[in-house]
């Protein structure tokens, strides 16, 4: 379902929410097959689908002003920029959520971002990791 989105889809945050949930269940209208599980961090706003290395896609959930750095680079919507997941800003390069997206440019598989608004989130898009920078 959500490979199928076009650009201004917008979703409800609960409906986006029980889908992710729902996919880990076996019984569930959601349940398209292990490799199909939603995986997640709690409360970081990235899943990814599938299982290392067999990963589908990754979704992304941002909010304008999370991150200082986050956010449009150019008028059109074509880049934009995203926090990689860091304790104390310090990137943990092994960790789960941000190992999906160092990864993508190997695998190639989409990244779905989707920005909030109010309680839905508004789908942008099918991205690529273009460039990885860490800040000094």
């Amino acid at each position: 379902q959500l490979l199928s989105l076009t650009i201004s889809d917008i979703i409800n945050k609960q409906n986006l929410s029980q889908l992710i949930q729902k996919s880990k269940k076996d019984d569930s209208e959601n349940w398209e097959g292990k490799d199909w599980i939603i995986k997640n961090t709690p409360q970081q706003g990235i899943n990814w689908i599938g299982e290392h290395p067999n990963i589908k896609a990754v979704i992304i959930k941002t909010k304008d002003g999370s991150y200082a750095d986050d956010g449009w680079k150019n008028n059109e919507k074509t880049i934009y920029s995203y926090s990689f997941k860091a304790a104390k800003g310090i990137i943990n390069f092994n960790d789960s959520a941000n190992r999906v997206l160092i990864n993508q440019p190997i695998s190639n598989y989409p990244i779905l971002l989707f920005t909030d608004s109010s309680n839905k989130w508004e789908f942008q898009g099918c991205f690529k990791i273009i460039d990885i920078l860490e800040k000094a």
